[in-house]
């Protein structure tokens, strides 16, 4: 009896180990990038699907950790319910740093126990087996939705780049519907995406929401029509500048065929949809059909372009198929030049010598070689493969944190500290310790004595540093607010950092409910991917509903936490008119904010004016004479200081937009920082069309979040930029609407 009963007990501990070794109920898919493409320390989007073999539906959370720069960890929560035997697809965004090792993945249930946790890694030294591959800025990154026809997928093999910070490749990454971000940071890694006829009814409104938004923060966009037109109704439609009439058969003009590159010695006929502008388009890019509407055109969407070809181009006759890499680098180039500067034209058709601007001080020419690049982008070697020079946004937003690292506790200790320090140790152990036990007859006791000498200056030490670096919460900002008048259209960028007198774990309270908050951190020049850096400071943030908000931002005492937050506001803090009479800028500014204007200034294309303040909810009008001004000057990129830090001189770099003057002491670098460089481009590009560009600085304006049940100083600098633009382009008679 007693051997079964031992044998009983011996089954019932086996059956926990058993259950224990059963296969994980989860199986989990993770994709990032585009293709596996992304830049560095930016958005990048991730696909993550999830099934399981339970059978019983599963509330719980998913949580994505990843090293985003130098010092953050980025820890995204994202909330969901498993339904059994129907896999579940959750779209996600967060940021990756260079040569990023690893990202874990946990599931929890309701309960916070982990389910399953896995960590993918993300950078071997061998570039195929990577799941992540860098792009740098001289590289253009194409993401690519719907078909591939006409040669668009050899794009990245037949073409590559070149800028005044080396040369570069041209990348293509493609998504289906179903693959396609939920939130408009999933495209900020792109330079461009191309829309090639896709089943518009496999999108989700959310999806086409995502696009929209992106577009009017600065994005740019590719339609190229065909057998599924854009629905009336999708959220994109009233961005497109054009109307589109009923499909007819169309004879392509030679003169246009050989703008496109293409063989303009045979006939070209194709179906295609006729576009007409809308009214109100700003239009800087019109191709005209053999009858009335155009083929292809380009025009403004708020802050990003659109660019509508109205035909599939595989319509066109199999001869022309020699020339698809000319083809699409027109294409690209019509819509992305931003005008800055012209470092080349298409040379004859048939010909190699075509070399085009594709803006930001880049441009896309036609290799040769095909073996430079190789059939395959993903295998191929690059020299910039295991090295990373930041981006023109990252170096400006290095100054922005310049200006949130100035503070007295963050300074260097004085070298006299430690000299007095030191010296006070040396003394304490030498003729005091001697004297004293000398006096107390107790020689022997030296080591004893020495050891709590040592002991309590270490205490003192720590504790007076404490002191020296402790002082006051305080949390400086610096934000830049971007709209259009008489539009919907208005986007906010905010650097924030915290410095706080003691560690802990703070949170943030006042957010807007489509904010997306990130870390961000002072880099250097270049990263190596064998610089494995570890990302101590851990950031938690909860990712729902379109928006990334903070929960959780543990700072330390020795360090100022930098905090980046994105979103689009429901409306401009100041509104204006402008009007031009000779040499005379006459400007009406309506401040409708709680803090007063202390300073500001109009540009135009070729000239600028100084405004004096505003006092809060007033209006006041300024007739002030205009001065030459040139915003597109050469220069220097950056000048070199001691310490390896950099300096922004003038431009931000060749061929981009600079300023008449300061409106703040981070005001010049936030211009040209991560989330407002787009921006900044497209108001220049504005500028010539007529357009003006009213900035303004506000005095102790409220920062657009708190610190929740904290007391602390704040300073803030507040910019706000508006576009006013002239009159709207006329439209061609000869393409009316039918």
């Amino acid at each position: 009896m007693s051997r079964i009963r031992i044998a009983a007990c011996l089954v019932l501990m086996l059956v926990p180990c058993v259950r224990g070794a059963r296969k994980p109920a989860f199986n989990v898919d993770f994709f990032c990038g585009w293709d596996g493409y992304y830049r560095s320390m930016e958005w990048t989007p991730i696909e993550i699907g999830i099934s399981s073999d339970l059978t019983e539906p599963f509330a719980g959370s998913l949580t994505v950790s990843a090293r985003q720069d130098g010092l953050n960890t980025l820890n995204i929560v994202h909330t969901f319910v498993l339904t059994p035997d129907v896999p579940l697809a959750l779209p996600l965004v967060t940021k990756f740093a260079f040569a990023a090792d690893k990202c874990e993945l946990t599931i929890r249930d309701d309960r916070g126990r982990a389910r399953w946790q896995y960590a993918y890694n993300l950078w071997d030294f061998s570039v195929t087996n990577r799941l992540l591959r860098s792009v740098e800025e001289q590289d253009l990154l194409i993401g690519l939705i719907g078909q591939g026809q006409f040669g668009l997928l050899r794009l990245p093999r037949d073409t590559r780049c070149s800028s005044d910070r080396g040369d570069g490749r041209v990348f293509l990454g493609s998504k289906v519907p179903r693959a396609v971000p939920w939130d408009w940071t999933g495209f900020v890694s792109l330079d461009l995406l191309v829309l090639y006829d896709p089943d518009w009814t496999l999108f989700q409104r959310q999806q086409m929401e995502a696009i929209r938004e992106w577009v009017s923060n600065g994005g740019t966009v590719l339609l190229v029509l065909g057998r599924h037109p854009l629905p009336a109704d999708s959220p994109l439609s009233d961005l497109v500048p054009f109307r589109t009439g009923e499909p007819r058969q169309v004879q392509v003009p030679a003169t246009v065929l050989t703008e496109w590159g293409l063989d303009a010695s045979r006939s070209e006929t194709v179906t295609a949809w006729p576009l007409f502008p809308e009214p109100q388009a700003l239009l800087t890019k019109k191709v005209r059909a053999s009858e009335a509407g155009y083929l292809y055109g380009v025009g403004y969407a708020g802050f990003g372009r659109i660019a509508v070809l109205g035909f599939n181009p595989s319509e066109l006759s199999e001869e022309q198929t020699r020339h698809t890499a000319r083809f699409w680098v027109q294409q690209i180039a019509a819509c992305m030049d931003d005008g800055s500067q012209s470092l080349g034209s298409p040379g004859p058709a048939g010909s190699q010598g075509l070399r085009v601007v594709v803006g930001r001080g880049r441009s896309i020419e036609l290799t040769t070689d095909t073996s430079e690049t190789g059939d395959d982008t993903r295998g191929g070697r690059n020299p910039n493969d295991s090295r990373h020079t930041i981006s023109i946004a990252q170096g400006a937003s290095n100054q922005v944190m310049e200006h949130l690292y100035l503070l007295p506790q963050m300074r260097p200790l004085s070298i006299w500290w430690v000299i007095l320090t030191l010296s006070s140790l040396a003394v304490l152990l030498g003729p005091i310790d001697y004297w004293l036990l000398k006096r107390l007859d107790r020689l022997p006791y030296t080591w004893l004595t020495s050891a709590g000498w040592i002991l309590i200056f270490t205490v003192g030490a720590y504790y007076g540093v404490q002191w020296l670096r402790g002082g006051a919460m305080e949390l400086r900002a610096v934000s830049v607010m971007d709209g259009i008048a008489d539009s919907n259209c208005a986007w906010t960028t905010c650097y924030a950092g915290l410095f706080v007198p003691r560690s802990d774990d703070y949170r943030l309270d006042g957010l807007a409910p489509n904010q997306w908050w990130s870390g961000i951190a002072p880099s250097q020049e270049e990263i190596y991917g064998f610089q494995r850096e570890v990302a101590l400071r851990q950031i938690h943030c909860v990712q729902q509903d379109g928006a990334n908000l903070p929960v959780s931002v543990p700072i330390n005492i020795w360090t100022v936490q930098s905090l980046l937050s994105e979103w689009s506001s429901p409306e401009m803090p100041f509104a204006a008119t402008v009007k031009r009479e000779g040499a005379e800028a006459i400007v009406e500014i309506d401040n409708r904010s709680d803090a007063a204007i202390r300073a500001g200034y109009v540009v135009f294309e070729d000239t600028c004016a100084d405004l004096g303040p505003v006092p809060a909810h007033s209006a006041k009008q300024f007739q002030a004479r205009t001065r030459p001004f040139q915003p597109w000057r050469d220069g220097n990129t950056y000048a070199r200081q001691p310490g390896n830090r950099l300096r922004v001189l003038g431009p931000i770099a060749p061929g981009f937009p600079r300023y008449p003057g300061p409106l703040g002491g981070a005001a010049d670098s936030a211009f040209f920082a991560e989330g407002t460089l787009s921006r900044t481009l497209a108001m220049h590009t504005y500028l010539r069309f007529g357009a003006a560009l009213v900035c303004v600085a506000f005095e102790d304006a409220p920062v657009p979040f708190r610190v929740k049940d904290c007391s602390y100083r704040i300073n803030h600098i507040q910019l706000a930029r508006q576009l006013v633009r002239g009159s709207p382009q006329s439209t061609d008679p000869n393409a009316e609407a039918p």
